[in-house]
């Protein structure tokens, strides 16, 4: 059984834990404020981890007359929410273990937490006390699910699978007051289309590996993150925004999360759940090209032909010790990603996620598209709109999203453009929500106009001699000899998501697979279980062994019948 106050029953603790209550956003602002003597931290006597057989905890400060306080229900510690310390603790099950020490006179300790997880536990998970229904949509409930679906985890073919699933991919464990998270009126996921400061609640992060590396434990906030991934109809599994700020504990975390190179210092994460292409669609067909890793291959793609992208890697996530599926942790290329990538400090740049204005203004941008509106035809208006253009940059990523045909980057959402006020800089793009893509190896996105947006620029551009030579230029390095998009280097990449998640998707089919048709048919069919075997590999195979082979060539085809390609054309 789990310890602590007003514990839930079948409260399974996250591979990614974010652990705070709501007085742990006052502790901190007024520690941050009036700093004062403090009680000593806690310390564990066992560490994070994966578990098989019960053990005991024992937690102890150095601060002389303290007294310890813990809980494993996801509440921050107090002498009201917690309970009483006074001998181990004794760990029989997946729990989230949370303490704090207060001493009279002092300012408390900071809140340890420490996440314990026995996977055989958690693929028995059942949710039990959590709310049935996550929203509404046309009045009526969008009903919740919590539990591993029997169907998957008892399956021959996957049964043996099932636990090494859990340990093959690092994981994140997310802890935070269950009312923060649940409640009907303050509950963050109870109200996912809800957005802004006022739905970011404190929570507490853990990132655990299996091999046991050095993971990391941070306070931090956390909202709901999207668009249409935040309505419960249209996808149970919301993505997640955690914000590093000082008045949680840290102003950034501070952490190598995607490799040895590049930034180790990060204001914001976001948690990518899928949306599009994924076994949670409302569309059948969409389901059916589940796959978790276009938008990252989009991302890396980019990147592979020269230029900064949000990275990203893949976790387990568990929320309050349930396990919540197969998460795609990524940079948000925002102003600070902006300023560690190109120079400067964040306030510096302007900063637009489709037709929302993140940092500084739409006047530059407003003057951009003015200028592409006004026709470029002349060599006076594209020496004009280059100097407000990054149009190299421009171009490789109209080349990208036309590869992968990309069939939702309107002028609304699904792209990022910043650029640098102070000294004034150029608009660079950058590729995000890439998950329409990678669809049929026909597909032609290249007739999409939309205004405000990067299709509008490239339409207006491509009526310019000089650009339609420099497009052919660039096109030609990235589809011949080494480029990024030959059939090797684009397959590469894919290839290498896949081999690193393909035995997680089976806990994520036993998790999510049957959500469609057991608890939710939604919009259209066919109502399927959707398993590894029978829907992933065919989707990821048919991508490797038809799309990137013959997708260099179809797209220098199409490239060609615009007068794009090659050079002499």
């Amino acid at each position: 059984m789990l310890h602590g106050a007003n514990q839930r029953s079948g409260s399974f603790r996250i591979l990614l834990v974010l652990v705070c209550g709501s007085t742990c956003l006052v502790s901190n602002d007024l520690w941050s404020a009036q700093p004062g003597p403090r009680v000593a931290d806690t310390r564990f006597s066992q560490h994070r981890g994966f578990f098989e057989s019960p053990f005991d905890v024992e937690i102890a400060t150095k601060t002389s007359g303290a007294k310890i306080y813990f809980t494993t229900n996801g509440m921050e510690p107090t002498a009201r929410a917690g309970l009483p310390y006074t001998a181990p603790i004794r760990i029989t099950t997946t729990t989230v273990l949370r303490a704090a020490a207060f001493r009279e006179g002092l300012d408390p300790s900071g809140t340890e937490t420490q996440t314990y997880l026995f996977l055989h536990d958690v693929l028995k998970q059942t949710g039990a006390g959590f709310p049935p229904d996550w929203g509404v949509n046309e009045g009526r409930p969008v009903p919740a699910d919590y539990e591993m679906a029997p169907v998957i985890v008892n399956d021959a073919a996957y049964r043996n699978e099932i636990v090494p699933a859990l340990k093959s991919i690092p994981t994140m464990s997310v802890a935070m007051a269950p009312a923060d998270l649940f409640d009907v009126k303050r509950g963050i996921y109870s109200n996912p289309r809800e957005s802004g400061a006022d739905w970011e609640r404190p929570a507490s992060v853990e990132l655990i590996f299996p091999d046991g590396r050095k993971g990391f434990h941070i306070n931090c906030g956390i909202r709901i993150q999207g668009g249409w991934n935040r309505r419960p109809e249209e996808s149970p599994k919301h993505s997640f925004r955690l914000v590093f700020r000082k008045r949680y504990g840290h102003g950034k975390l501070k952490f190598p999360l995607f490799g040895d190179t590049g930034v180790h210092e990060f204001d914001t994460l976001v948690l990518r759940g899928g949306c599009n292409n994924t076994w949670l669609h409302w569309s059948g067909e969409e389901r059916r090209r589940g796959d978790f890793i276009r938008d990252q291959w989009m991302r890396d793609t980019l990147r592979a032909m020269g230029h900064p992208s949000a990275r990203g890697m893949f976790v387990h996530l568990y929320l309050n010790g349930l396990y919540w599926g197969l998460y795609n942790p990524s940079e948000r290329p925002s102003a600070p990603f902006a300023a560690a990538n190109l120079g400067g400090r964040p306030e510096d740049y302007d900063v637009r996620n489709g037709d929302h204005v993140l940092q500084g203004d739409a006047s530059a941008w407003d003057k951009l598209m003015s200028l592409a509106n006004a026709g470029l035809v002349g060599q006076r208006g594209f020496g004009a709109i280059r100097e407000m253009l990054d149009v190299p940059e421009l171009i490789d990523f109209l080349i990208a999203n036309f590869y992968g045909a990309n069939a939702d980057w309107d002028h609304a959402s699904n792209w990022y453009a910043v650029r640098r006020r102070d000294p004034p800089g150029r608009y660079q793009f950058f590729v995000w929500d890439g998950e329409r893509t990678l669809e049929g190896l026909e597909a032609n996105s290249m007739t999409f106009d939309d205004d405000q947006s990067p299709p509008r620029l490239f339409h207006k551009l491509r009526e310019n001699a000089a650009f339609r030579r420099l497009f052919a230029e660039r096109a030609r390095r990235h589809l011949t000899n080494d480029g990024a998009l030959t059939p090797e280097n684009a397959g590469a990449r894919y290839r290498k998501w896949a081999e690193e998640i393909k035995l997680a998707v089976v806990a994520e089919s036993a998790r999510w697979g049957n959500y469609r048709r057991d608890v939710h048919s939604y919009r259209t069919g066919p109502y399927e279980l959707y398993t590894r075997n029978d829907h992933w590999r065919p989707e990821i195979d048919r991508l490797l062994k038809e799309y990137f082979p013959k997708r260099t060539t179809v797209v220098a085809q199409q490239f060609r019948e615009a007068g794009l390609y090659p050079l002499d054309n």
